[in-house]
């Protein structure tokens, strides 16, 4: 073990107010590369023309980032599916969308196998469809409507939606709703001339692409930015809520949240009610729940994150050589 240790101070949004000392350790290269091989995973698709690599470097406890390589078997053959998961709050919806998503997406696609031109309308919907299974679920543990949740005991919501003595599945269901995830998601066809890209928040896709081996290859971004810094998207929050100035400021979406598009993250798509009296009665729950309690005065008129996914068409067979990259 290297005898050098560094210890710094530095604060982690969202990890508390402990502001060290930590401890780091500085490895020489080789060793360095042997913690890393040892603290990521891989996965591979079955063609062998995807690797996906995360990286893990806490063994405790992993980071909220997922990713997902599947092959979708339909009656014209076998579909490339390959997804990041950006999450953001917690894992718990980005473990939600690798373990149930693909179920989603096989029933959207389904329909359109025989139809190039319905494949993006089909992916936008199963996005939107997951996300408001996931805030259905939720809701069914609260079926009262919302002015008696508003007056509701405390008491009777911590016991409701705190049940891990009884198995944890409203504490789980609300967790959901409460984290958020990104998606970056990549669809290729059983000819390998079709792809699409869908992109719901800022993750980023590019195209390399040329001509012939000897070319110079080109580079284009598939992935749409649905963050709080991209102009556009700030306009259309603004747009959906003129009387409220800050419904963005700081670049973040109630001055909180920089994707302005993304699964889960309910406090932002609900009346400030649920996020008052429910979300933030929900033990173990946000990791700051100061910074929750200083937006929710400023949720007005819900929604404010979208969970409509951009997604861009790319013909394939016009690249002789083509690389996707996520």
């Amino acid at each position: 073990m290297p005898s050098l240790q560094v210890f710094c101070r530095a604060y982690m949004q969202g990890y508390g107010s402990d502001q060290g000392p930590w401890r780091y350790r500085l490895f020489p290269e080789r060793e360095l590369r042997a913690q890393i091989l040892k603290r990521c995973t891989t996965d591979i698709s079955s063609d062998g023309g995807c690797l996906s690599t995360s990286f893990q470097p806490h063994i405790i406890s992993a980071n909220d980032d997922r990713s997902l390589i599947l092959d979708l078997s339909f009656p014209n053959g076998i579909w490339s599916l390959t997804a990041v998961f950006d999450g953001h709050g917690g894992h718990e919806t980005a473990d939600y969308l690798v373990a149930e998503l693909p179920s989603f997406l096989m029933a959207g696609l389904s329909s359109t196998m025989t139809n190039v031109e319905g494949v993006s309308d089909a992916l936008t919907s199963a996005i939107y469809d997951f996300d408001e299974a996931m805030k259905r679920d939720f809701l069914e543990i609260f079926p009262e409507g919302i002015d008696e949740i508003a007056t509701m005991p405390e008491a009777m919501v911590k016991a409701r939606v705190n049940d891990q003595c009884s198995g944890g599945l409203n504490h789980m269901k609300a967790l959901r709703c409460m984290r958020g995830s990104t998606i970056l998601l990549a669809l290729v066809d059983p000819t390998k001339k079709h792809l699409w890209v869908l992109s719901l928040g800022d993750g980023v896709a590019v195209l390399g692409s040329r001509q012939d081996a000897s070319s110079q290859w080109n580079a284009s971004i598939l992935s749409d930015n649905h963050n709080g810094n991209n102009p556009s998207e700030a306009d259309r929050i603004r747009q959906q809520h003129p009387d409220e100035p800050e419904c963005i400021f700081d670049d973040r979406i109630l001055g909180n949240l920089a994707v302005t598009r993304a699964v889960g993250d309910h406090a932002f798509k609900l009346p400030a009610t649920y996020a008052e009296k429910i979300f933030l009665n929900v033990e173990p729950g946000f990791r700051v729940p100061a910074a929750v309690e200083s937006f929710v005065p400023r949720n007005l008129s819900p929604r404010y994150i979208s969970n409509f996914a951009n997604v861009r068409y790319v013909d394939l067979h016009a690249h002789s050589i083509a690389k996707e990259v996520a």
